[in-house]
Parts: structure tokens; sequence; C-alpha cells
């Protein structure tokens, strides 16, 4: 099964139609906040997609949790947005409480910044950011984190 990993729209959503139009056959998106009302349009717009969202911290979507704790395949996945672990300063936060919840794969979204880690049985992923950001030097991307090989391959895929 394939899950594409979605960040930080924040109202680009040409990018966001671009990624789903590019990413057909994937049907299963998860989306790290900062762009729920686009996420909202989407679903309407592909209802043949199945949306796991959180909400982040430029969201103000009450009935959406900020983290959520999945089981895809036969892995334990944190999604939150990372705001609420100081991501941007470093990843240790994010890493024992993703230890702590005993989970195989933390993503996270908020920095804006493509990452991938993996130590000690645990996986980091950011995707990074759907809205072009010139003066950031980072390219839009989303990640594709693909369990057919029997074990979680998870990559970053830039918008061009």
């Amino acid at each position: 099964m394939k899950y594409l990993i979605i960040s930080d729209t924040h109202g680009s959503y040409t990018e966001l139609c671009c990624i789903l139009e590019t990413e057909k056959e994937i049907k299963e998106v998860i989306f790290l906040g900062d762009g729920l009302a686009d996420i909202q349009k989407a679903k309407l717009d592909y209802p043949d997609r199945n949306f796991t969202c959180v909400k982040g911290n430029c969201d103000l979507w009450d009935s959406v949790p900020s983290m959520n704790i999945l089981t895809l395949d036969k892995y334990k996945v944190l999604i939150t947005h990372g705001d609420g672990f100081d991501v941007k300063t470093s990843k240790l936060g994010l890493r024992r409480a993703a230890i702590g919840l005993g989970v195989d794969i933390a993503l996270y979204g908020h920095t804006h910044r493509q990452y991938y880690e993996y130590l000690d049985g645990l996986y980091i992923f950011c995707p990074g950011s759907v809205r072009p950001e010139a003066a950031s030097g980072f390219c839009p991307s989303y990640g594709i984190m693909d369990f057919s090989e029997g074990y979680p391959n998870i990559y970053n895929c830039e918008i061009i």
C-alpha cells in the first residue's frame, strides 16, 4: 500500500491538485496540517481519495486532532504537525515522544523543509511544503510512503 504525505499547503490549492493528479494511483492521503481548508476542498474535488488529517498551528479546526496514531500495514505511525514538539529547533522532542508512544514512524510538517532520518528502528520524516517559497531556496515537495516491499520506503518528491 502507498500513502501520499502532504503538509503545509497554506492556500496553494493549484499545487495540491497537481500532486493529486500526478499521483492518481495513490488513494490514501495523509495531511500534516496548515491548510485544512485546501483539504476540505480537495475532499469534494477528489472523492476517490481518503484523507487522514491533523491540524497545524495555522488551522482553526477544533474537530481535527493535532496528533494521531495510525496503524498502517504492520507499523504504528505518529502523524503530527510538529509545532508542539519544536521541530524547527530540533527533532529530539519528536523522537522522545515517538519512542514513548511506541511508534515505528513519525511524520511531521511545520518546518517546510524536507527531512528524513532512520535511527534505532524509528523513521522520522517531513515531506516539506506544497507551497512555493522562492526565498527559502526549497522546491515545493511532498512525500510517498510505500509498504509494498514489506517495509516502509519513505521518500520526497519535488514539484517542478
